[in-house]
């Protein structure tokens, strides 16, 4: 058996970024709701999931969609209290009545397919007990424009966070290279070296129009913080390398806060906030909303939730191109009994572990720090909007290499203990899927 340690991400120079074996993952959002998702099984084949159980005290269900074009509908087997039936061959009326089950699971495929279009079986109205959730009017509706809601805030610029234009909102694929704006608030970090060459470091989260969130290691070097004059801030960009990028925006940073709790050897406190003037919000950047004040990590455990980074591919070919896939947030038991010399040391109130075991090769690598662990949220308007729950801050190591092993286990910073400090540095006022800058 590989003897194993845990590094920090920051000590390593080389950026080896996702490994992701398999095919890409293609979700499509109706309108970017919580209530319906659809998965791509394989070309034209999806798989529809409809999630009641984001509804408290739901006692029934009617469930009207009209799709864009004609489909075939199938379901493994429906329960005695949900009905289904078709108006047509683009209406689709699903009935739930009590006991509400969680889920709801059908399956799609468009009836006129040629190989030359697009298989996604795009919803044109979704109705759920009369209520409009997705047509044509809400999805133009859905703008970058839309997002800024200053005129509600006298003196304050305020923005939606965790929201993305309706291009990006609605169908995104994970697993693959990632298109300008799929992951608006995802920025890369540059460090000068004393030639006053540029080297990319890590990856931050926007939360602010002046404020980048990444893990404090980034920003640490020799026992010393970096100073704000040696980062370099490219957002907007799926491939930092590319200047002429859709999207780009380069920023100097101005200030660099290291969490007062930081230690190189923990990842309790592994955060930092770099202050920048002033980033613009567009179809490429976006900020995304903090988690918090109130948290419990337990409620992640056995979750799937998304990180993002930049680095080379899982064969090793270096690749300055983004890319994201899914991972999942393990119970601590589950991670210290991998190895509890290693994990109960690091592992507590403060922090959470995540990855698919020693079986997989899905998971992030060196140079993904800082970048954040993202989860979505259902909002008051039905739609989902895009937390930052955790920053990534260690890694497992095996005996005689230098690079993350994507085997094992990787330790993330929770930033919900940590809402206050961040919302404080970020110039961040509390509002409901706001943010407010001074």
């Amino acid at each position: 058996m590989l003897s194993f340690l845990l590094i920090s991400f920051a000590m390593l120079w080389e950026v080896n970024s996702m490994a992701l074996k398999g095919p890409a993952l293609t979700r499509y959002d109706p309108c970017g709701l919580g209530l319906l998702h659809f998965d791509r099984i394989s070309e034209n084949n999806w798989r529809g999931v409809l999630h009641f159980g984001l509804y408290a005290n739901l006692v029934e269900a009617v469930i009207e969609m009209e799709f864009k074009e004609e489909t075939i509908i199938s379901a493994h087997q429906t329960p005695y209290n949900i009905t289904a039936k078709r108006t047509s061959q683009k209406d689709l009326i699903i009935h739930v009545m009590a006991p509400i089950p969680n889920t709801y699971t059908f399956f799609v495929t468009l009836k006129h397919f040629n190989a030359n279009e697009s298989d996604v079986p795009v919803v044109n109205q979704l109705m759920m007990n009369k209520v409009a959730l997705c047509n044509e009017q809400i999805k133009a509706a859905q703008t970058i424009t839309s997002l800024n809601v200053s005129e509600k805030y006298a003196g304050r610029h305020a923005h939606i966070c965790g929201r993305r234009s309706i291009d990006h909102e609605e169908l995104v694929s994970v697993r693959t290279e990632a298109k300008p704006g799929d992951w608006p608030w995802h920025v890369a970090i540059f460090v000068r070296d004393a030639n006053n060459v540029l080297k990319y470091e890590c990856g931050g989260n926007i939360v602010s129009s002046t404020a980048i969130v990444t893990a404090g290691h980034c920003v640490y070097k020799n026992g010393f913080k970096i100073g704000a004059n040696r980062l370099v801030i490219v957002a907007g960009s799926s491939s930092h390398k590319d200047i002429n990028h859709v999207g780009r925006q380069v920023l100097n940073a101005q200030e660099v806060i290291l969490h007062p709790a930081f230690n190189i050897n923990f990842s309790t406190a592994d955060l930092a906030v770099i202050r920048v003037n002033t980033l613009r919000f567009t179809e490429y950047v976006q900020p995304i909303c903090v988690w918090g004040p109130v948290y419990d990590k337990t409620k992640l455990f056995g979750s799937e939730a998304t990180v993002v980074g930049f680095g080379s591919t899982e064969f090793n070919k270096q690749s300055d191109v983004l890319r994201s896939t899914y991972i999942m947030v393990q119970n601590d038991t589950t991670c210290v009994s991998f190895s509890p010399k290693v994990y109960g040391y690091l592992l507590n109130e403060f922090t959470f572990c995540a990855g698919y075991g020693p079986t997989s090769s899905i998971n992030p690598r060196n140079g993904d720090s800082g970048g954040g662990l993202v989860v979505p949220a259902m909002q008051y308007d039905h739609k989902i909007s895009w937390f930052l729950r955790g920053v990534l801050s260690k890694c497992g190591v095996s005996a005689g290499h230098k690079d993350c092993d994507p085997r094992y286990y990787v330790v993330y910073t929770d930033v919900g203990p940590h809402y206050s400090w961040i919302y404080h540095h970020a110039g961040l006022e509390f509002r409901s899927n706001v943010v407010t800058t001074h």
